[in-house]
């Protein structure tokens, strides 16, 4: 693995807990509510693209629609910068309001859901379902969920001797910083719940931004404005994490996940 926040350490910025409306998510302990999250990794059958996957979508909304679920928000990401590990064409993003909800739904699919579930199949080969719970350290600045834009994943792995409690607190003096530096990233944790095996890595840092723009503007922070010698005092030796994937999103259903 790479060292901890080298030059892609963009992609893990975020802000201060400050006195904006998203912000009001954010625990005393600098950590939203933890919500259940899912990701199925896709590839498009022979013949399928885009398009087809649109009329399912359209579908399954009226599906979601019919059983409630208000509680449940759901983005494609489509790979931006990746290597040829990342060996799907779309990953499926869902995040629950909690555990209830989560329970729920997942009993209404596999009630209920046999002809969504056949009409996706159609489309999509999906070789992977994998479950994580997420911690929320800063909200998106309009607050809710974030909508359409970009998110960049990274692995990251504790070392020997240290524990997640010294991550966080760690996370806290970063975005302490990036207070300073304006970044607009959401930002959170992913811990491996379901689906994932032998997984090589103690949780994910997952960023969201609206824009490249965003993006750049945090890359030239943390490359020109003193980020880089910050990051590294703080996380030196913590963790270490590898080169973030970064994909392009589209927001497919807007629930109610945190108040």
């Amino acid at each position: 693995m790479n060292s901890p926040r080298t030059v892609i350490c963009w992609a893990v910025a975020s802000m201060l807990l400050s006195a904006t409306p998203g912000l009001a998510q954010v625990s005393a302990d600098g950590m939203g509510k933890v919500l259940p999250v899912e990701l199925y990794a896709c590839d498009f059958k022979e013949g399928k693209d885009d398009a087809d996957l649109a009329k399912v979508v359209e579908r399954w909304n009226d599906f979601a629609d019919d059983n409630d679920m208000d509680d449940y928000s759901a983005w494609l990401l489509r790979p931006f910068f990746y290597s040829p590990t990342q060996n799907f064409d779309i990953l499926w993003l869902g995040a629950y309001a909690d555990g209830n909800a989560m329970g729920t739904s997942l009993q209404n699919w596999i009630t209920d859901g046999r002809e969504m579930n056949a009409a996706f199949q159609e489309v999509l080969h999906c070789g992977a379902h994998v479950a994580y719970s997420s911690a929320m350290y800063k909200a998106p600045p309009s607050g809710g969920a974030p909508g359409s834009g970009i998110i960049s994943i990274m692995d990251c792995e504790l070392n020997e001797g240290y524990r997640y409690t010294d991550v966080r607190a760690a996370e806290l003096k970063w975005m302490d910083h990036l207070a300073k530096s304006g970044s607009k990233a959401a930002y959170y944790h992913w811990m491996p719940m379901f689906g994932g095996g032998d997984a090589e890595f103690d949780y994910k840092v997952v960023s969201a931004y609206t824009s490249f723009e965003e993006v750049g503007s945090d890359i030239e922070s943390f490359a020109n404005g003193g980020g880089r010698a910050v990051s590294q005092d703080i996380f030196d030796r913590i963790d270490e994490c590898d080169d973030a994937r970064v994909y392009v999103v589209e927001s497919i259903r807007s629930g109610k996940i945190r108040d």
